[in-house]
């Protein structure tokens, strides 16, 4: 059954309405293709494919203010279970398709997210010039017609080639990509032996917006059997809340298509509780598969000796584009930004958010130093016990698993194909993402042909001492024979790497600045 833009508005309205009025239920949408669009969701696709709203319309749809619609909102839902198996959403234009907010106790299953036309544009290499004088060559690309470009269309954010008669994607570095027609572009570029006619060609035109699912100040929520093709921006975001499990997730390209989301697959930030990932995929997303962290606040006021002003200052914001805040009781970590060396704990004995400048009012048990010269606080009640298994990772555009959590169980999944690390244990203080991670066990995971196996380090300006704790790598298949080295510990303290296969170019294992490493 094909439902229009408007049946599907009112009946996704009454579902919601219906669920909030009714707790503790089940409900199973009604099979078909729901077609989603609305006012805003068109207006904000031309006005990325026009230009109007820049070369990166990220600084736009990636802001507190900005005004976009949802598809499905559950605000408010208390205790229910929808079975989604049947249902396509199909998105045309861009917005949040899906939002579970202020919500306990939720099961959502089986929905399938996709556009209409797509969030990126795609096409093939239709020719290929010489190179010239100084070893540089033009390519045409001819676009698919149900992903029409305009002069200003921005063409130059990221884009990747894909071989599909050796099933790889092609990693190189283009100078310049430029409107032709509206189905054909042209491509400046070195030479390079692996670009050759017939080819695929994607092409993104933001970067961050909203998510395809949000999650956001929810507890206890269950998406199993989700499967998100496309969306201009990440496909789950999770913010604020508590125990999520993702059950047999897939963020994954749609049929003969070699390119999902636009950014990370999943990412997570300021969590309680539990988070779980089992049996999930990724496939093909422009960022990292799954990203978990609290963020760094910077200390921007003293108000008096136990009462501060604080205040994330990640370069885009928050990745919800809501305030970051700790609750009352919660216990926040004093570290310096330069170094990621910790300097105690503090616990929020009053929280007076301040949600029209973005800052928070922050009353702690004692006073903090003196000297608070680039020092920052971080929530890490925030922070979840983090476990993923049985996942597969592959040809995405940066790192499998992107962990700043503490209590982490990362077992028997496979991860191929990427041109950063397999997984990476790191703080990175640059993008005000922490903490240093603690107390993670890496065991039986099969990863293949990545930039490295698995990176640990304390990703920051000047590293001090040993920030990353407790750390068990074992039974682990490494084989990047194209890498110079396998596994690489930086400033870290008590790690044990034991049972491991490892082939790489140079040396296997790496340790630098580091205490208490046994490698067996």
């Amino acid at each position: 059954m094909y439902f229009s833009p408007s049946d599907t508005i009112k009946y996704l309205k009454e579902v919601s309405d219906f669920l909030k009025a009714n707790p503790n239920t089940g409900y199973r949408l009604k099979e078909g293709v729901y077609h989603i669009k609305t006012e805003k969701s068109i207006s904000a696709m031309k006005n990325v494919l026009s230009g109007k709203w820049g070369d990166n319309p990220q600084k736009i749809m990636f802001n507190p203010k900005y005004d976009y619609d949802i598809g499905f909102l559950l605000s408010g839902i208390k205790g229910c279970q929808i079975d989604a198996s049947k249902a396509h959403f199909l998105v045309e234009g861009f917005m949040e398709p899906v939002s579970i907010r202020n919500s306990e106790n939720i099961t959502l299953k089986g929905l399938t997210i996709d556009h209409l036309r797509k969030p990126y544009s795609f096409g093939k290499v239709a020719a290929v010039s010489k190179p010239d004088a100084d070893g540089n060559i033009k390519l045409t690309v001819k676009l698919d017609e149900s992903t029409a470009i305009e002069e200003k269309t921005p063409l130059n954010l990221r884009n990747i080639f894909y071989d599909t008669e050796n099933d790889k994607v092609v990693r190189v570095k283009i100078h310049k990509a430029s409107f032709t027609d509206k189905y054909t572009v042209e491509i400046s570029m070195a030479q390079n032996s692996e670009i050759k006619k017939g080819l695929e060609f994607y092409t993104i035109h933001t970067y961050h917006s909203r998510p395809a699912i949000l999650i956001e100040n929810s507890k206890n929520v269950t998406l199993e059997d989700i499967t998100i093709h496309s969306q201009p921006g990440m496909g789950i975001v999770g913010n604020r809340s508590e125990n999520i499990s993702l059950i047999n997730l897939k963020v994954i390209p749609s049929e003969n298509q070699h390119f999902s989301t636009n950014t990370d697959a999943t990412h997570f930030t300021s969590i309680k509780g539990t988070l779980i990932y089992d049996g999930c995929t990724f496939i093909s997303q422009g960022d990292d598969s799954l990203n978990v962290h609290s963020y760094y606040q910077a200390i921007t006021q003293k108000l008096d000796d136990y009462t501060y002003f604080i205040k994330e200052k990640t370069r885009d914001g928050t990745h919800a584009q809501t305030l970051d805040y700790p609750d009352e009781g919660d216990i926040l970590e004093l570290t310096d930004i330069l170094t990621l060396k910790v300097h105690g704990e503090y616990r929020a004995v009053k929280v007076v958010p301040d949600f029209e400048n973005y800052c928070t009012a922050v009353t702690l048990d004692k006073p903090l130093p003196q000297n608070m010269e680039n020092l920052v606080l971080s929530d890490i009640t925030r922070l979840p016990r983090l476990i993923v298994r049985n996942c597969k990772a592959e040809k995405h555009f940066a790192r499998g698993f992107l962990i700043k959590t503490r209590g982490v169980l990362i077992e028997d999944n496979e991860i191929r194909d990427l041109p950063l690390a397999g997984i990476e244990i790191a703080a990175e203080s640059y993008w005000y993402e922490g903490v240093s991670p603690c107390d993670v066990t890496i065991r039986r995971n099969k990863i293949y042909d990545c930039k490295c196996g698995i990176l640990v380090k304390a990703d920051c300006k000047n590293p001090e001492g040993q920030s990353v704790k407790n750390i068990l790598i074992e039974d682990n298949e490494i084989y990047c024979p194209q890498s110079s080295n396998g596994i690489i510990i930086e400033n870290s303290e008590k790690v044990i790497i034991r049972n491991n296969k490892i082939l790489s170019k140079d040396d296997n294992v790496v340790i630098k600045n580091s205490s208490e490493v046994e490698v067996i």
